[in-house]
């Protein structure tokens, strides 16, 4: 139980500086746009804009890296809500709470959290690309999205995971009956 204990404080821990690294990354990649945000070497290193490659965008005014942002944060929302549920689910485990129906509930939102995720993933996009080509040329206003076998990966993760709830769900119920059973 203590490795449980420790390994679970380590995930907690990292899923809190995830809950606060996203949403002031976000900020910064738009206040910094139309300039990357570069991590490593030029060999192996990592260069990030938020702007979606191929967009064509005549003006970026401060208004439209606001809206941008706002924007991004449909999309970055989920994401925070997946990393509070995982926050709550790991501190139940440090706490030697296993199979609990509190963990049931955190791990069936984590798998609709992943759906509604992916719902709006196509939104975002579309919602993005108009944002970011307000400005352009009569013609030239671009609405962009796309729904791929990444997003299917993910929803069939999702129904997975709310799958094991589920069956965690009958187990605490049997475990109940049990410890009642004389």
């Amino acid at each position: 139980m203590e490795r449980i204990a420790k390994v679970s404080r380590i995930f907690r821990i990292l899923f809190w500086i995830a809950f606060i690294v996203l949403p002031l990354f976000n900020i910064i990649s738009w206040i910094l746009v139309p300039e990357s945000i570069s991590f490593g070497s030029s060999i192996f290193g990592i260069d990030y804009t938020p702007i979606p490659s191929g967009l064509a965008i005549e003006v970026l005014t401060p208004g439209i890296q606001v809206l941008a942002f706002l924007v991004d944060m449909l999309i970055i929302a989920p994401n925070m809500l997946l990393l509070f549920w995982l926050i709550k689910l790991f501190s139940n485990y440090e706490q030697h709470k296993i199979f609990t129906l509190e963990n049931v509930k955190l791990i069936r939102n984590v798998g609709y959290t992943l759906i509604v995720w992916q719902i709006l993933t196509p939104i975002h996009q579309a919602l993005l690309s108009l944002v970011l080509t307000l400005y352009n040329a009569p013609g030239h206003h671009i609405v962009e999205a796309s729904f791929d076998s990444n997003n299917l990966a993910v929803i069939l993760i999702a129904f997975i995971v709310i799958l094991i709830s589920w069956v965690m769900a009958v187990g605490h119920k049997l475990q109940e009956e049990q410890e009642y059973t004389v």
